[in-house]
C-alpha cells in the first residue's frame, strides 16, 4: 500500500517561491517588436558612409567602409544568416530602398571581419547621476564545432569538440555590456579580468564575480584601481598572512571574518553580491538571441563576431527591458 504522509503543523516547510509580475508590459512588448526593425541596423548615417571617402572616391585597397561591413555583420548576427544570405538580403534591401549602392560580397565580408578595429561600441550614455559603475563579470562557453547535446547524451563525448570562452562585464543597473573578451578555453577567468577592466573608460566602484576570481592577482588589479571587490571566498579559503604569519589587512580576510560570524548567505545579502546574477542573465540573453555556437572558425574572426554581437545586444537592451515587482511575500 502507498504510504500516506499526514500534515504536521509544527513541521518546517520550505519558503514559498517568490514570483514576479511585469509592470511595463506594453512598453516591453513594443521593444521586443522593434528588435526586428531593419531600420535599427541600416540607418542613414551608415548609408552615407557606405564607401570609403564617399561614392566618388570609392576604390583602392578597401571599397567599403568599416561602418558598412559592421552593419552587414550586425544584420547577419541578429538574423542568424550565413555570409551568402547576408549579401542577398542587403542587396534586396538596397534595391527596395531604390539606392544606387552595391552590397559587399560574401567573400569581402568574411575577409574584412577579422580586420575591423572598432567592432565593439561601448555604451555612450553615462550611468545615472554620473555614478561609478557596479560591474558584474562572468564567463560562459560558446561551441565552435562538435556533437550536439543529443549526440553526447546518446554516445558520450568525443575529442572533436572545441569551445571558446566568452567573458562579459555588465553594468548591473542598466544591463549594458561595457567590455567583452573571447578567449580559448585554456585561459582562466581570473587572467581575463585585467583586459576587461582596461576596456572600460568610465569610473568603477564595485566588481562582482564568482569564486573563480578568488585569486591574489585579481585583488591586486582591483586594489590598483581602488575598486571594491565582491568575490565570495572559496570553500577551503583560509586567512591570508604575511611572511611572519600575521593576518593581512585585506578585503578577502574581512569577508572571511564576516562569513564566519553571520554565514555565507547573509554575507551575500549584506554585501550586495546577489547582484552578480545579472551577469548570468546577460549570458542567458546572449544565448537566447544569438545561440550558443560561433559561426566562424578562426579565433581572430570569432573575437570580432563576439564584439559585433555585444554591440547588437546593447542596442536591443536600450530599446527596453522588463520591469518586475514581487507579486507575493516570503
Amino acid at each position: 500500500m502507498p504510504k500516506i504522509r499526514f500534515f504536521d503543523p509544527t513541521e518546517e516547510h520550505p519558503p514559498q517561491k517568490v514570483t514576479y509580475r511585469l509592470t511595463n508590459w506594453p512598453q516591453y512588448n513594443r521593444a521586443l517588436i522593434n528588435r526586428g526593425a531593419l531600420t535599427l541596423w541600416l540607418d542613414e548615417k551608415t548609408l552615407a558612409a557606405w564607401y570609403y571617402g564617399g561614392p566618388q572616391l570609392a576604390g583602392g585597397a578597401y571599397r567599403y567602409s568599416d561602418a558598412c561591413i559592421q552593419c552587414c555583420l550586425s544584420i547577419k548576427a541578429v538574423l542568424g544568416l550565413a555570409f551568402r544570405q547576408t549579401q542577398g538580403l542587403i542587396h534586396s534591401l538596397l534595391e527596395t530602398m531604390k539606392l544606387s549602392l552595391q552590397p559587399p560580397s560574401y567573400t569581402q565580408l568574411c575577409r574584412r571581419q577579422a580586420k575591423l578595429t572598432m567592432a565593439f561600441e561601448p555604451p555612450h550614455p553615462p550611468p545615472p547621476d554620473n555614478e561609478p559603475l557596479h560591474l558584474v563579470i562572468d564567463s560562459t562557453g560558446l561551441k565552435v564545432y562538435g556533437e550536439g547535446e543529443w549526440r553526447v547524451r546518446q554516445y558520450g563525448i568525443t575529442k572533436r569538440r572545441t569551445w571558446r570562452k566568452l567573458h562579459l562585464a555588465l553594468d548591473e543597473t542598466t544591463n549594458l555590456i561595457h567590455a567583452v573578451e573571447l578567449t580559448t578555453n585554456a585561459v582562466s577567468d581570473a587572467a581575463t579580468l585585467e583586459p576587461l577592466l582596461a576596456g572600460v573608460s568610465q569610473p568603477i566602484s564595485k566588481v562582482g564575480a564568482d569564486g573563480a576570481y578568488d585569486q591574489v592577482k585579481v585583488y591586486d588589479v582591483l586594489a590598483a584601481r581602488q575598486i571594491v571587490p565582491l568575490i565570495p571566498p572559496r570553500v577551503n579559503a583560509v586567512i591570508w598572512t604575511d611572511e611572519a604569519g600575521n593576518p593581512l589587512v585585506h578585503p578577502r580576510n574581512e569577508s572571511l571574518t564576516i562569513i564566519d560570524v553571520i554565514g555565507l548567505g547573509a554575507w551575500k545579502q549584506q554585501s550586495g553580491y546577489h547582484r552578480r546574477s545579472k551577469a548570468e542573465t546577460g549570458m542567458f540573453r546572449w544565448k537566447t538571441i544569438f545561440g550558443a555556437q560561433l559561426a566562424t572558425r578562426l579565433l581572430a574572426h570569432q573575437q570580432i563576431e563576439a564584439q559585433v554581437k555585444a554591440t547588437c545586444l546593447n542596442r536591443l537592451t536600450q530599446l527596453g527591458m522588463p520591469k518586475t515587482v514581487r507579486s507575493n511575500s516570503t
